[in-house]
């Protein structure tokens, strides 16, 4: 099994004083980066696993960063201001060290692939925010287009892997990709500051009645109302029955490629949501 510390690498470039008083970078995207480690590491390309793995974690933490500058318009509080700016400056400072560990490394093409990639993600975002901004997506369409946006990046090096390979890795990119996306999505179902225009925001406004959905109209919904709509839709048991499914696709591919190398490691990934799974935790997710 390889060694995976790439999350440990990473914290060489985002833990910062400054950072971590003033914003908050994102949820490192780990079993995406994890799983691209092993299938590199099956390729020509295995030396440079580690560095591939950090290189477009560190972009995607970039982009994400990115998307957590508000675009409300008005006054703001001096710290509202800083948060907002050190995003800024954290989402480029990232950028710019995805550009560097791979110039250093010589890999210009793979630059280039996610450079491109980049400029795929936020096409689909403009597309997406657009449709969301006129109230005309569903709960499914946002998770399955969010699900894609968090794929992109990591679908830049599909061409590297062999033909045969191809298939297994679309598959499970997309399966963690959904696993990470709804766990997230579980978290943002309980965090006033980012419940607006989750997925628990959409179900609710397609499933709702005509006085739940005013109540989602308002830019700040109460917080009270808020918690008892999701109770009502059962928004959580909605979330975790996607989880289950997921997990039981993913057990589906890897009985399927019994024997292959870097299995164990794919069921090292797997093993979080597994335990996410339990009734231990899923009633805590549900709270």
């Amino acid at each position: 099994m390889n060694s995976y510390r790439v999350p440990q690498l990473a914290k060489k470039y985002t833990d910062y004083d400054m950072i971590r008083q003033h914003t908050e970078i994102p949820s490192f995207p780990d079993s995406r980066a994890r799983l691209l480690q092993v299938f590199v590491g099956r390729t020509d390309e295995k030396v440079h696993q580690e560095l591939y793995a950090l290189a477009t974690s560190l972009v995607q933490l970039a982009m994400d960063t990115h998307d957590r500058i508000d675009t409300i318009s008005g006054e703001r509080r001096e710290q509202e201001m800083r948060s907002r700016q050190l995003n800024v400056l954290a989402g480029d400072y990232l950028s710019s060290r995805f550009y560097q560990l791979l110039a250093h490394a010589g890999k210009i093409e793979m630059i280039g692939k996610l450079s491109a990639a980049v400029s795929e993600v936020n096409a689909r975002k403009m597309t997406l925010y657009e449709r969301m901004k006129k109230l005309l997506v569903s709960a499914d369409e946002y998770l399955r287009e969010t699900v894609q946006l968090r794929m992109q990046l990591f679908l830049s090096f599909t061409g590297m892997f062999q033909h045969n390979e191809e298939s297994l890795w679309n598959s499970l990119l997309t399966e963690f990709s959904s696993c990470e996306t709804i766990v997230e999505e579980l978290k943002r179902m309980n965090d006033q500051q980012q419940y607006l225009h989750s997925y628990a925001y959409w179900h609710i406004y397609e499933h709702g009645n005509d006085d739940e959905r005013n109540v989602l109209r308002q830019s700040e919904p109460d917080a009270r109302a808020w918690n008892a709509m999701v109770l009502k839709h059962r928004v959580g048991e909605v979330l975790l029955d996607k989880l289950r499914e997921c997990t039981h696709r993913i057990q589906l591919l890897l009985q399927d490629e019994e024997g292959r190398m870097g299995l164990q490691e794919i069921h090292a990934i797997l093993e979080p949501y597994l335990a996410y799974l339990q009734p231990s935790h899923a009633a805590v997710r549900e709270d």
